[in-house]
């Protein structure tokens, strides 16, 4: 079984939902248009790995040298040796798995791996004109994987929390005019920034996004987004503001679930790109060293 559309139509992020939800395996294809010129009409294809919806790999070509390649430029061990290994690895067993277990690389080399993967992902949600193909057929690479996963739903929530540019988004996010109503009773489990939590404690179908965004001394856009991630998580839906809206002040922030420092911010200060790529890898490298055995 295969799906396939317009990025136009469908976001990254919202597949990135139903490949998790739905614990969906095979391999997505992503083609970015890079001229759609005539005769000179130009693609660029990327590849990315599902297994029960936990994404396993990522690489710009099917050749099975993109993790290879990783390894090499670090200059961990003499390209020689890995190409040995590479050679007679298994098919059945991520090559990373199999190099650690030969003593070649250790757990933290795998996972600045799995990162540098991620990474390349980040850039795909920036893309506005593109299509994709998910084929639920499609075999697991084995050379492009490192051992490591991660759900579909948390590297769509890394990759919009450093987004540069929302054009791609912008028909997805929320309007400022209506609320958010919370999907579920008890604290989510997913890991959350102190905006998001913000946001999450009015999803109580009664105050608009404006609204949050004037309490938060926030853009409305960063509200916008905020609530988009959270959409995109299964924790709220939109839905249309109540008529008998009451006064915020009736609505506390429980404090205990804010990062302190976070609410003294009076304005939000968008850090330079370079901050927001190494926050994004130093985040997911300490995410991964807690859940990898």
């Amino acid at each position: 079984m295969s799906i396939s559309s317009s990025l136009t139509d469908f976001s990254l992020a919202e597949l990135f939902q139903i490949i998790d939800q739905g614990r969906k395996s095979g391999c997505l294809t992503v083609c970015k248009l890079l001229d759609s010129h005539g005769a000179g009409a130009t693609s660029k294809y990327y590849f990315i790995w599902f297994r029960q919806g936990r994404l396993v790999a990522a690489a710009n070509s099917l050749d099975n040298q993109g993790l290879i390649s990783k390894i090499k430029q670090r200059k961990w061990v003499k390209p020689q040796i890995i190409d040995g290994y590479n050679a007679i690895a298994s098919a059945r067993t991520p090559l990373g798995l199999q190099l650690k277990t030969a003593g070649v690389l250790n757990g933290e080399q795998l996972n600045l791996l799995f990162a540098s993967q991620l990474q390349q992902i980040r850039e795909l949600f920036e893309i506005q004109k593109g299509v994709f193909k998910l084929d639920s057929r499609a075999p697991q690479p084995s050379k492009e994987m490192t051992g490591l996963s991660l759900g579909a739903t948390e590297v769509a929530l890394m990759a919009l929390r450093t987004l540069k540019n929302w054009d791609a988004l912008a028909d997805a996010l929320p309007d400022a005019s209506s609320a958010l109503h919370s999907i579920t009773q008890t604290k989510p489990l997913l890991h959350l920034h102190a905006l998001e939590w913000q946001v999450w404690e009015f999803a109580n179908g009664r105050v608009s996004l404006s609204a949050i965004a004037h309490q938060l001394n926030q853009p409305v856009t960063l509200i916008q987004q905020a609530a988009l991630r959270l959409k995109i998580a299964g924790l709220v839906e939109e839905v249309p503001l109540s008529t008998s809206t009451p006064e915020l002040n009736d609505y506390p922030l429980d404090v205990n679930c804010v990062n302190s420092s976070a609410l003294g911010n009076k304005k939000f200060i968008e850090p330079e790109m370079l901050k927001i790529v190494t926050s994004f890898l130093d985040n997911l490298v300490g995410y991964l060293r807690s859940n990898i055995s």
